[in-house]
Protein backbone atom coordinates (compact mmCIF):
# COMPACT_ATOMS: atom_id res chain seq x y z
CA UNK A 1 0.00 0.00 0.00
CA UNK A 2 2.83 2.45 0.94
CA UNK A 3 4.12 1.91 -2.78
CA UNK A 4 0.61 2.82 -4.14
CA UNK A 5 0.26 6.07 -2.12
CA UNK A 6 3.60 7.50 -1.03
CA UNK A 7 4.20 8.78 1.81
CA UNK A 8 1.47 11.25 1.78
CA UNK A 9 -1.45 9.96 0.08
CA UNK A 10 -2.82 12.94 0.29
CA UNK A 11 -0.26 15.06 -1.61
CA UNK A 12 -1.66 16.39 -4.63
CA UNK A 13 1.73 15.12 -6.65
CA UNK A 14 1.70 11.13 -5.53
CA UNK A 15 -2.41 11.82 -6.55
CA UNK A 16 -1.46 13.00 -10.06
CA UNK A 17 1.64 10.49 -10.77
CA UNK A 18 -0.33 7.73 -8.73
CA UNK A 19 -3.61 7.93 -9.68
CA UNK A 20 -4.75 10.62 -12.31
CA UNK A 21 -1.63 9.24 -14.56
CA UNK A 22 -2.23 5.92 -13.98
CA UNK A 23 -2.04 3.59 -17.04
CA UNK A 24 -5.13 1.64 -15.42
CA UNK A 25 -8.05 3.73 -16.04
CA UNK A 26 -10.41 2.46 -13.22
CA UNK A 27 -7.49 4.38 -11.28
CA UNK A 28 -7.77 7.81 -13.09
CA UNK A 29 -9.90 9.51 -10.06
CA UNK A 30 -9.21 11.62 -7.25
CA UNK A 31 -9.48 9.30 -4.53
CA UNK A 32 -9.68 11.63 -1.61
CA UNK A 33 -11.73 15.76 -1.72
CA UNK A 34 -8.77 16.75 0.58
CA UNK A 35 -5.36 17.73 -1.38
CA UNK A 36 -2.26 19.20 0.08
CA UNK A 37 0.98 20.20 -1.42
CA UNK A 38 3.95 20.37 1.04
CA UNK A 39 5.02 23.73 0.94
CA UNK A 40 8.69 24.90 0.23
CA UNK A 41 8.75 28.19 2.67
CA UNK A 42 12.60 29.56 1.17
CA UNK A 43 10.60 29.18 -2.67
CA UNK A 44 8.01 31.21 -1.48
CA UNK A 45 9.92 33.79 -0.26
CA UNK A 46 12.16 33.58 -3.56
CA UNK A 47 8.62 34.11 -5.36
CA UNK A 48 8.41 37.23 -4.73
CA UNK A 49 4.66 37.30 -3.63
CA UNK A 50 3.14 39.20 -1.05
CA UNK A 51 3.01 36.75 2.33
CA UNK A 52 -0.28 37.15 3.20
CA UNK A 53 -0.45 35.92 6.39
CA UNK A 54 1.84 36.19 9.67
CA UNK A 55 3.50 33.00 8.41
CA UNK A 56 3.97 30.86 5.62
CA UNK A 57 1.62 27.53 5.87
CA UNK A 58 3.85 24.49 6.16
CA UNK A 59 1.00 22.82 3.25
CA UNK A 60 -1.37 24.41 1.25
CA UNK A 61 -4.66 22.84 1.14
CA UNK A 62 -7.14 22.79 -1.83
CA UNK A 63 -11.02 20.94 -1.32
CA UNK A 64 -12.84 19.36 -3.75
CA UNK A 65 -15.82 19.04 -1.33
CA UNK A 66 -18.87 18.91 -3.34
CA UNK A 67 -17.31 18.80 -7.41
CA UNK A 68 -18.80 15.97 -8.80
CA UNK A 69 -15.89 16.14 -11.48
CA UNK A 70 -12.56 17.52 -12.19
CA UNK A 71 -12.23 19.03 -16.10
CA UNK A 72 -8.84 19.43 -18.21
CA UNK A 73 -8.87 23.23 -17.26
CA UNK A 74 -8.49 22.82 -13.34
CA UNK A 75 -6.59 19.88 -14.04
CA UNK A 76 -4.33 21.81 -16.11
CA UNK A 77 -4.10 24.58 -12.97
CA UNK A 78 -2.99 21.48 -10.42
CA UNK A 79 -0.53 19.93 -12.07
CA UNK A 80 1.04 23.24 -12.53
CA UNK A 81 0.68 23.85 -8.98
CA UNK A 82 2.04 20.44 -8.05
CA UNK A 83 4.96 20.96 -10.30
CA UNK A 84 6.16 24.70 -9.81
CA UNK A 85 7.23 24.73 -6.85
CA UNK A 86 6.44 28.40 -6.53
CA UNK A 87 9.89 29.90 -8.86
CA UNK A 88 7.16 30.95 -11.65
CA UNK A 89 4.38 32.94 -10.65
CA UNK A 90 0.75 31.17 -11.83
CA UNK A 91 -2.68 33.54 -12.06
CA UNK A 92 -5.67 33.87 -12.82
CA UNK A 93 -7.72 35.93 -14.44
CA UNK A 94 -9.89 38.11 -12.50
CA UNK A 95 -12.59 38.90 -15.73
CA UNK A 96 -13.52 34.53 -15.62
CA UNK A 97 -16.17 33.18 -13.42
CA UNK A 98 -15.70 31.27 -10.30
CA UNK A 99 -16.45 28.42 -12.06
CA UNK A 100 -13.21 28.16 -13.40
CA UNK A 101 -11.26 29.24 -10.76
CA UNK A 102 -10.82 24.99 -9.77
CA UNK A 103 -11.42 25.70 -5.63
CA UNK A 104 -8.59 28.08 -5.47
CA UNK A 105 -10.70 31.23 -4.87
CA UNK A 106 -9.44 30.98 -1.16
CA UNK A 107 -5.58 31.81 -2.29
CA UNK A 108 -6.11 34.27 -4.66
CA UNK A 109 -4.19 37.86 -3.96
CA UNK A 110 -5.06 39.90 -6.76
CA UNK A 111 -2.10 42.17 -8.78
CA UNK A 112 -4.38 43.98 -11.12
CA UNK A 113 -6.26 42.20 -14.13
CA UNK A 114 -5.22 38.77 -12.49
CA UNK A 115 -5.41 36.97 -9.27
CA UNK A 116 -1.90 35.28 -7.87
CA UNK A 117 -2.53 32.03 -6.61
CA UNK A 118 -0.81 31.82 -3.22
CA UNK A 119 -0.49 28.87 -0.45
CA UNK A 120 -2.13 30.80 2.15
CA UNK A 121 -5.87 31.09 2.54
CA UNK A 122 -6.39 34.76 1.92
CA UNK A 123 -10.20 34.78 2.49
CA UNK A 124 -9.01 34.02 6.12
CA UNK A 125 -6.38 36.56 6.71
CA UNK A 126 -8.11 39.32 4.56
CA UNK A 127 -5.12 39.96 2.81
CA UNK A 128 -6.43 39.41 -0.81
CA UNK A 129 -4.68 42.37 -2.31
CA UNK A 130 -0.97 43.35 -3.23
CA UNK A 131 -0.98 46.85 -3.47
CA UNK A 132 2.08 47.62 -3.95
CA UNK A 133 2.30 45.49 -6.65
CA UNK A 134 -1.09 46.63 -8.07
CA UNK A 135 -0.54 50.57 -7.85
CA UNK A 136 2.74 49.33 -9.81
CA UNK A 137 0.87 47.91 -12.43
CA UNK A 138 -2.45 50.97 -12.27
CA UNK A 139 0.12 53.68 -12.00
CA UNK A 140 2.70 52.99 -14.00
CA UNK A 141 2.57 49.85 -16.11
CA UNK A 142 -1.21 50.07 -17.43
CA UNK A 143 -1.59 51.90 -20.35
CA UNK A 144 -5.19 53.30 -21.97
CA UNK A 145 -5.08 53.69 -25.59
CA UNK A 146 -7.36 56.86 -26.21
CA UNK A 147 -10.68 56.68 -24.21
CA UNK A 148 -9.69 60.10 -23.03
CA UNK A 149 -11.29 61.12 -26.04
CA UNK A 150 -14.78 62.50 -25.95
CA UNK A 151 -15.17 61.23 -29.32
CA UNK A 152 -14.41 57.51 -29.55
CA UNK A 153 -16.53 54.89 -29.89
CA UNK A 154 -17.05 52.47 -27.17
CA UNK A 155 -18.68 49.44 -28.15
CA UNK A 156 -20.84 46.86 -25.34
CA UNK A 157 -17.64 44.55 -25.11
CA UNK A 158 -14.82 47.46 -24.51
CA UNK A 159 -16.89 49.44 -22.62
CA UNK A 160 -17.57 46.26 -20.25
CA UNK A 161 -13.82 46.06 -20.01
CA UNK A 162 -13.50 49.85 -19.40
CA UNK A 163 -15.85 49.30 -16.22
CA UNK A 164 -13.67 46.44 -15.20
CA UNK A 165 -10.43 48.44 -14.99
CA UNK A 166 -12.20 51.07 -13.30
CA UNK A 167 -13.65 48.77 -10.99
CA UNK A 168 -9.54 47.81 -10.20
CA UNK A 169 -9.04 51.69 -9.36
CA UNK A 170 -12.02 50.92 -6.93
CA UNK A 171 -11.02 48.19 -5.25
CA UNK A 172 -7.05 49.79 -4.55
CA UNK A 173 -7.70 52.93 -3.31
CA UNK A 174 -10.04 51.34 -0.76
CA UNK A 175 -7.40 48.85 0.21
CA UNK A 176 -4.61 51.84 0.19
CA UNK A 177 -6.95 53.52 2.53
CA UNK A 178 -7.32 50.62 5.03
CA UNK A 179 -3.88 50.59 5.31
CA UNK A 180 -3.44 54.37 6.10
CA UNK A 181 -1.70 55.17 2.77
CA UNK A 182 -4.13 58.15 1.42
CA UNK A 183 -1.40 60.10 -0.14
CA UNK A 184 -1.41 56.88 -2.62
CA UNK A 185 -5.21 56.57 -3.03
CA UNK A 186 -5.99 59.96 -3.93
CA UNK A 187 -3.44 59.47 -6.62
CA UNK A 188 -5.14 56.47 -7.73
CA UNK A 189 -8.53 58.12 -7.69
CA UNK A 190 -7.19 61.15 -9.42
CA UNK A 191 -6.01 58.60 -12.21
CA UNK A 192 -8.97 56.72 -12.31
CA UNK A 193 -10.87 60.40 -13.13
CA UNK A 194 -8.24 61.25 -15.75
CA UNK A 195 -7.35 57.65 -17.33
CA UNK A 196 -11.35 56.47 -17.55
CA UNK A 197 -13.77 59.97 -17.78
CA UNK A 198 -17.16 59.89 -17.05
CA UNK A 199 -17.55 61.62 -21.19
CA UNK A 200 -16.87 58.03 -22.82
CA UNK A 201 -17.37 55.68 -19.61
CA UNK A 202 -20.52 57.15 -17.73
CA UNK A 203 -20.52 56.54 -14.00
CA UNK A 204 -22.78 53.11 -12.99
CA UNK A 205 -22.83 51.04 -10.23
CA UNK A 206 -21.48 48.14 -12.55
CA UNK A 207 -18.05 50.18 -12.65
CA UNK A 208 -17.17 50.47 -9.43
CA UNK A 209 -18.32 54.48 -9.39
CA UNK A 210 -19.85 53.79 -5.80
CA UNK A 211 -17.27 52.48 -4.19
CA UNK A 212 -15.05 55.28 -5.59
CA UNK A 213 -17.37 57.72 -4.26
CA UNK A 214 -16.78 56.12 -0.94
CA UNK A 215 -12.81 56.57 -0.94
CA UNK A 216 -13.35 60.20 -2.04
CA UNK A 217 -15.74 60.76 1.08
CA UNK A 218 -12.98 58.95 3.48
CA UNK A 219 -10.29 61.43 1.78
CA UNK A 220 -12.54 64.05 2.83
CA UNK A 221 -13.67 65.23 -0.67
CA UNK A 222 -17.38 65.69 -0.37
CA UNK A 223 -17.68 67.41 -3.58
CA UNK A 224 -16.28 64.22 -5.89
CA UNK A 225 -18.11 61.92 -3.69
CA UNK A 226 -21.63 63.52 -4.34
CA UNK A 227 -20.73 64.00 -8.73
CA UNK A 228 -20.25 60.31 -8.66
CA UNK A 229 -23.47 59.52 -6.17
CA UNK A 230 -25.16 61.60 -7.69
CA UNK A 231 -24.25 60.07 -11.00
CA UNK A 232 -25.11 56.45 -10.09
CA UNK A 233 -28.71 57.66 -8.80
CA UNK A 234 -29.26 59.65 -11.85
CA UNK A 235 -28.35 56.77 -13.72
CA UNK A 236 -30.78 54.11 -11.24
CA UNK A 237 -33.43 56.56 -11.39
CA UNK A 238 -33.82 56.02 -15.30
CA UNK A 239 -34.01 53.14 -15.48
CA UNK A 240 -36.35 52.69 -12.17
CA UNK A 241 -38.88 55.17 -13.94
CA UNK A 242 -38.00 53.15 -17.77
CA UNK A 243 -39.42 49.63 -15.80
CA UNK A 244 -42.28 51.06 -14.12
CA UNK A 245 -43.63 52.40 -17.37
CA UNK A 246 -43.93 48.91 -18.41
CA UNK A 247 -46.77 46.74 -18.26
CA UNK A 248 -47.48 44.47 -16.37
CA UNK A 249 -46.49 41.61 -17.93
CA UNK A 250 -43.90 43.02 -19.15
CA UNK A 251 -42.44 44.51 -15.59
CA UNK A 252 -43.40 41.52 -14.42
CA UNK A 253 -40.99 39.39 -16.56
CA UNK A 254 -38.28 42.29 -15.78
CA UNK A 255 -38.92 41.98 -12.00
CA UNK A 256 -35.26 41.53 -11.29
CA UNK A 257 -33.41 43.30 -13.34
CA UNK A 258 -36.00 46.75 -11.86
CA UNK A 259 -35.61 45.44 -8.40
CA UNK A 260 -31.52 45.65 -8.93
CA UNK A 261 -31.81 49.13 -10.34
CA UNK A 262 -33.77 49.64 -7.04
CA UNK A 263 -30.90 48.41 -4.77
CA UNK A 264 -28.38 50.42 -6.74
CA UNK A 265 -30.78 54.08 -5.90
CA UNK A 266 -30.75 53.37 -2.59
CA UNK A 267 -27.09 52.34 -2.17
CA UNK A 268 -26.37 55.83 -4.10
CA UNK A 269 -28.59 57.24 -1.19
CA UNK A 270 -26.24 56.57 1.66
CA UNK A 271 -23.56 58.43 0.33
CA UNK A 272 -25.88 61.17 -0.80
CA UNK A 273 -27.48 61.54 2.93
CA UNK A 274 -23.68 62.36 3.87
CA UNK A 275 -22.53 65.21 1.38
CA UNK A 276 -25.64 66.61 -0.15
CA UNK A 277 -28.89 65.90 2.30
CA UNK A 278 -31.12 68.12 -0.35
CA UNK A 279 -30.32 65.79 -3.52
CA UNK A 280 -30.53 62.91 -1.34
CA UNK A 281 -34.39 64.02 0.27
CA UNK A 282 -35.29 64.41 -3.97
CA UNK A 283 -34.26 60.55 -4.60
CA UNK A 284 -35.37 59.62 -1.36
CA UNK A 285 -39.07 60.48 -2.47
CA UNK A 286 -38.22 58.82 -6.38
CA UNK A 287 -37.40 55.35 -4.55
CA UNK A 288 -40.00 55.57 -2.49
CA UNK A 289 -42.37 56.14 -5.31
CA UNK A 290 -40.87 53.19 -7.99
CA UNK A 291 -40.54 50.90 -5.20
CA UNK A 292 -44.13 50.86 -3.98
CA UNK A 293 -45.37 50.74 -7.99
CA UNK A 294 -42.86 48.28 -8.18
CA UNK A 295 -44.29 46.27 -5.43
CA UNK A 296 -47.89 46.90 -5.79
CA UNK A 297 -47.15 45.80 -9.76
CA UNK A 298 -44.66 42.88 -9.84
CA UNK A 299 -45.80 40.48 -7.24
CA UNK A 300 -42.07 40.23 -6.26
Amino acid sequence: MHQLLGDNPYELSTIIDRWVLSPNKDMQIFPTDSLVITIDKEAVRRSGMMIAADSIPDVMHISLKGKRAVYKSEMMMYEMLARCNWERPLFVAMTVGRDNYGNLGDNFVQEGLVNRITPFNTKASGRTIDTDRMYDNVMNRFKFGGIDNPDIYLDETVMRMCQTHRRIFSQLAKQLIAEGKKDKAQKVLERAEEAIPATTVPHNYQSGSLELAQSWLALGNKQKATELANAVAKNASEYCAWYTSLSDRRLQLSADECYYYLIQLSNALKILDQTDPKQSDAYDLALRTYFEEFQSRSNY
